[in-house]
């Protein structure tokens, strides 16, 4: 037995160091034991983090600037209490999905607009500047959910949740023949129905070829808004070519467009309306989940239920350290709006999502969703932005640029604010206490914000690869890298051999004739040692 008690405690040990494995105890922030001699953190401070600069933006609303010193981080934290008079709001680039260039919007543009008292960077951009995910605010679905990427959504008790963002929407001839969206403006597919509104831009451009059904809103007038049924007139059908100009979006109502078979439906519903089958006016309604007020797109689940939720995968997205832009809360209410700088190495290195996950943890949060990163994270306060963007303004030649990052012997003019698709902003309740917005945005960080084209979010790995997300997860996957796995691997070898030789043990001692401690005759009238039960 003495080589079985030996198997048995290793067995206890490698146990227990895998057994972040498994679920147990909560991760802790990767290298964030601290110094030896270090004073204690701080309730709230992330193990190894000193705090640099603490304010209260609003009554329940805290600021937080933390830095480390070994790897160097410099992480910039909004700490929303459950009974702060704010609501996160999701703001859109310049209040169009496509329009005219430039698409693209800065986040502190998009904070002094809806007059916020804190924001940060939003969805990720797909190779066309428009969001990747769905865009859902004031009542509008301003775009709809895409199906490769997940969503964070802000209840109207302001509570949050990320998942799929389920939707639904119908046009309701008066001959009670249905025709069923499948996007709201997005591009258009090959066999679906997609609707256009103003929020899309001013005309409707297709890519291709296709069925266009304009439509005005009859009652209640005004912007669509779900959960509501609008009257809406029809007022005329149109083919639009390939390569021809798009035509244009009513101001006052929107395109159902589509091709192939389901152009079909278009033609046919316009057709009983000339002739008189049907009225020319028709019933379109929009539904979301109830409850909701507010989403926007982002991937992966970084936490879920206190524990890492996302597939580790062996791509610089997931596993170089990156400037992230993260979104965390908890059963509590309280909401956490949090980026980390990257790619200034005496200043900043960035996080993997492993680390990023453990910092959400770390920070209090027990669910929590990454967005756009990379160059694209951004943290703005009292209208300035507050954190030092990891895009770099540089002289190339006899000319200004910017880049991800500057390359060997290039002259840095300053680091620089990206353009974004969207934004997650604070704002008052109570519009009256909004503090006035300054003259000049980003002047009180000293950042260079308009020089020439800003980089592409498409390639920076930390701004999602080639413009697409990493497919979707079921998690959770709580253990990451090689040695973790290896410990597993180990410790499942260790448990097999111990209970092989437990059972070799128990049947010598069963054997007849075979001496062993159970052969041992017990005492009269004595109960069994616990030691030797079987």
């Amino acid at each position: 037995m003495g080589l079985a008690r030996t198997l048995t405690t290793a067995t206890v040990v490698a146990l227990a160091g895998a057994g972040v494995l498994v679920g147990g105890a909560r991760p802790a922030l990767a290298d964030s034991s601290p110094t030896t001699g270090a004073a204690p953190a701080e309730p709230g401070v992330p193990a190894g983090f000193r705090v640099t600069g603490r304010s209260a933006v609003a009554p329940g609303v805290e600021r937080l600037d933390l830095v480390r010193d070994k790897p160097p981080l410099a992480v910039h934290v909004a700490r929303i209490a459950p009974d702060a008079a704010v609501s996160l709001r999701a703001v859109l680039s310049n209040d169009e999905v496509a329009g005219q260039d430039p698409i693209l919007e800065r986040t502190s543009s998009m904070c002094q607009r809806v007059h916020c008292l804190l924001a940060v960077n939003g969805d990720f951009a797909g190779g066309d500047d428009q969001p990747l995910g769905g865009l859902l605010t004031g009542g509008e679905l301003l775009r709809s959910p895409s199906l490769s990427e997940l969503q964070l959504s802000v209840g109207r008790d302001g509570v949050l949740s990320a998942g799929q963002f389920d939707w639904t929407g119908t046009l309701v001839p008066t001959d009670l023949q249905p025709l069923t969206l499948a996007g709201v403006n997005v591009a258009l597919a090959a066999d679906a129905l997609t609707l256009y509104t103003p929020a899309f831009g001013p005309s409707l451009d297709t890519a291709g070829p296709a069925t266009a059904l304009a439509f005005r809103t009859v009652e209640p007038a005004g912007a669509l808004r779900v959960g509501q049924t609008t009257m809406v007139e029809i007022t005329g059908l149109s083919d639009q070519p390939a390569g021809g100009a798009p035509g244009p979006i009513p101001a006052d109502g929107g395109v159902l467009a589509a091709r192939g078979p389901a152009a079909d439906g278009l033609r046919a519903l316009w057709n009983r309306v000339r002739t008189g089958q049907v009225s020319s006016r028709a019933l379109l309604r929009l539904d979301t989940p109830a409850g909701v007020a507010e989403s926007l797109g982002g991937s992966p689940i970084l936490v879920r239920d206190g524990v890492r939720w996302f597939a580790d995968a062996a791509n610089d997205f997931t596993r170089g350290r990156q400037p992230r832009t993260l979104v965390g809360w908890n059963p509590a209410g309280e909401r956490l709006l949090v980026t980390v700088d990257g790619r200034q190495p005496d200043v900043s290195v960035g996080m993997t999502l492993a680390e990023a996950s453990d910092l959400l943890l770390a920070l209090g949060a027990t669910d929590g969703i990454n967005l756009d990163g990379g160059g694209s994270t951004t943290f703005v306060a009292s209208g300035a932005v507050a954190n030092i963007p990891s895009d770099v303004a540089v002289h190339r030649g006899s000319q200004e640029a910017i880049q991800h990052l500057a390359s060997p012997g290039q002259q840095v003019i300053g680091h620089v604010e990206r353009p974004v698709t969207s934004a997650l902003a604070v704002v008052p309740r109570n519009e009256v206490a909004v503090p006035p917005a300054p003259a000049e945005n980003g002047s009180a960080a000293g950042l260079t914000q308009a020089l020439s084209l800003a980089a592409r979010s498409s390639t920076d790995p930390g701004s999602v690869p080639e413009g697409s997300v990493p497919p979707l997860v079921v998690g959770p996957e709580v253990g990451f890298g090689g040695a973790l796995r290896l410990t597993a691997v180990v410790a499942d070898a260790i448990v097999a051999a111990a209970l092989g030789l437990l059972a070799l043990s128990r049947r010598r001692r069963s054997t007849p004739g075979r001496p062993g401690r159970h052969s041992r005759p017990r005492r009269h009238g004595g109960p069994d040692h616990p030691a030797l039960a079987a």
